[in-house]
């Protein structure tokens, strides 16, 4: 390339059209990256690079996302996790219906029982919901699902811990702050977990709708013949919340079969 162009090109005075075919040129062509080099000083390198790092700002995440950078999660994942602002909806979603556990809870005038029928009936659900929710809310990312090698459940997995960091702690205040529920405001999270776990796997088979129904159906269920058939305290026992452990292990242990098996990089899964 004629050193004319490169002083042009230097010192701004090509057109935008010329400035991308000497960069399109440079790229390819190894000779003139090493006259490009010979050409810019250190110190015009140096203020180059400046004018870049001024000029590109450090995404700003969420709080629950920087808390997650600070436990370990690399940056690039949390910021794929934020876009579209679409974890907004299960951070609500989770939300809400903590709120509405309170009030049906606290306020509804249920007899002691029944407080702890529905206590035990919904709050594990606040993180399933959690989960559906930031799966199904991937769809602004489909473009970038398809095109990089983030598949939408990992992508679900990411939003899921996301949500978690926000639905689990609300759900515990309200555990701790309604009255009368101070024995049962820990008990939860151990169902919780297998619940959350269970949908996880489920998200490898069924549509998330479907998946959330199934599991939230089938504890309900239980907690309902527990209340009329036993006693749905045996829930906040230990051998039931070893059970509960158990079942997570034996979730995740079909989570990571089903995911190992079905790569998909990209894809659907």
């Amino acid at each position: 390339m004629a050193k004319h162009t490169w002083d042009a090109y230097a010192a701004g005075r090509l057109d935008p059209v010329a400035e991308a075919s000497v960069e399109a040129h440079v790229a390819g062509c190894a000779q003139c990256r090493d006259a490009a080099r010979s050409t810019a000083t250190p110190a015009q390198t140096m203020a180059v690079w400046d004018a870049v790092r001024t000029s590109i700002a450090e995404p700003v995440l969420p709080a629950p996302l920087r808390l997650l950078r600070r436990l370990g999660t690399p940056t690039h994942d949390l910021v794929v996790v934020s876009a579209a602002n679409s974890l907004v909806v299960p951070w609500a979603a989770s939300v809400g219906l903590a709120l509405v556990t309170a009030c049906l809870v606290g306020l509804a005038g249920l007899s002691p029982t029944n407080q702890d029928v529905a206590f035990l009936a919904l709050a594990p659900l606040v993180p399933v919901l959690a989960v559906v929710m930031a799966y199904d809310a991937l769809d602004p990312l489909r473009e970038v699902s398809l095109a990089t090698p983030y598949s939408k459940l990992r992508l679900a997995l990411l939003r899921a811990t996301a949500t978690l960091a926000v639905a689990a702690p609300v759900t515990l205040a309200l555990g701790l702050v309604i009255p009368g529920m101070e024995d049962l405001a820990f008990v939860w999270l151990l169902p919780a977990l297998g619940l959350t776990t269970g949908v996880l796997a489920l998200l490898t088979w069924l549509p998330a709708p479907a998946a959330g129904a199934t599991v939230a159906s089938t504890w309900v269920g239980l907690v309902v013949v527990l209340r009329f058939g036993w006693d749905v305290l045996v829930l906040t026992s230990a051998p039931a919340q070893l059970a509960c452990i158990g079942l997570a292990v034996v979730w995740c242990a079909l989570l990571h079969l089903r995911t190992s098996t079905l790569r998909l990089p990209g894809g659907e899964l």
